[in-house]
């Protein structure tokens, strides 16, 4: 539930299953805000967890996404738990859950075998559909900086988007997110709301870039 004040809506609260420290001497902490509109707020231990949440934040696939979420099971009569780092819900019904680590924390081997272990018993429990192993080699930084621009422009904006729409249904093959932002006559709050179209899908990038006014664009139904 969110609240309200003087019409300005607070983001609903974590659903993570713990939080995490505050600070930390050996890595950094972060909060963010993910999801539509007044979103949610999520929490990452480290700079690569908070890196692969926008990510998902920004897949078209994704639902939503819960961090920090406890698995439980039993194994030789003992109880035992593990936290994976992000739980993806995807709109197919499937879940994904995430274990975000360095690169240097899985060469030994150590790691790795734990968490095979680990992701039988998720699967075997039906707690999620598959388990991925996240190091800092898998974050695309071309994608990481779109999700941040994405993540961005995450409060609607429904005059500029109607204007925005209008003026994209006459693309004819690609045109650039500059010429289609004076287009809509709008200038910031234009250029947002075409964002927003990369971001709900209906528009595409003609190449895959870091996004900036240069970005040539169509609509997603003209992609090859």
């Amino acid at each position: 539930m969110h609240l309200e004040l003087s019409g300005i809506k607070l983001p609903n609260p974590s659903q993570a299953d713990r939080n995490i420290p505050v600070a930390s001497k050996g890595h950094c902490t972060a909060y963010a805000v993910l999801g539509e509109g007044e979103g949610y707020r999520v929490q990452a231990e480290s700079h690569l967890e908070l890196c692969n949440l926008l990510i998902l934040n920004a897949r078209l696939d994704v639902e939503r996404i819960k961090e920090q979420a406890k698995f439980v099971w039993k194994t030789n009569g003992r109880t035992k738990a593990h936290f994976f780092d992000a739980l993806a819900f995807l709109k197919c019904g499937r879940r994904i859950a995430y274990t975000v680590k360095p690169e240097r924390r899985t060469l030994s081997g150590k790691f790795v075998e734990e968490m095979r272990n680990i992701t039988r018993h998720a699967l075997e429990a039906g707690f999620c559909d598959q388990v991925v192993l996240v190091t800092e080699k898998d974050i695309n930084r071309v994608d990481q900086r779109n999700a941040m621009m994405f993540n961005a422009v995450r409060q609607k904006d429904p005059e500029a988007e109607a204007v925005a729409l209008e003026v994209v249904a006459g693309i004819s093959g690609s045109a650039s997110l500059r010429d289609l932002t004076i287009k809509t006559g709008m200038a910031a709050r234009g250029y947002r709301a075409l964002i927003r179209l990369l971001r709900s899908g209906h528009l595409v990038a003609s190449t895959h870039q870091v996004i900036s006014p240069e970005t040539l664009v169509q609509l997603a139904g003209d992609a090859q």
